[in-house]
């Protein structure tokens, strides 16, 4: 009996000390800056453009918007890891993208419609 209170202890011990893994390493920190050929699709309507974002996670991000409908600066863009956010001030509108290796891509449902928001990187 006394040899199993002294052996139980020290498994114990032994299985917390080797614990379990180390978690994997952080992903590297978004960089978003640079150009994106954009298409905006909502309610049968297709809306092509430019999204230009320049700036670093130092200073503030800025960014704009060229398409078919007119031009509207890009404000308040944030980045903690994933995704995006940013907001336009000509359409009172905030919203965020999800990047991927190519570029960024969103699809919204909502009370007015659906909506999707694809931009592919320009190298």
């Amino acid at each position: 009996m006394l040899k199993r209170l002294t052996v139980t202890p020290a498994i114990a011990l032994l299985i917390g000390a080797c614990g379990p893994p180390p978690p994997p390493p952080p992903p590297p920190l978004l960089d978003p800056t640079g150009s994106y050929d954009f298409t905006v699709v909502a309610e049968g309507i297709t809306v092509n453009g430019l999204l230009t974002i320049r700036g670093s996670s130092k200073e503030d991000y800025a960014g704009a918007i060229d398409s078919d409908m007119g031009s509207a600066m890009m404000t308040q863009i944030e980045i903690d890891g994933q995704p995006m956010s940013f907001y336009i001030a000509a359409a009172d509108m905030s919203g965020e993208v999800e990047f991927d290796s190519t570029g960024f891509n969103v699809g919204r449902s909502g009370g007015m419609g659906t909506a999707s928001f694809r931009g592919t990187k320009r190298e």
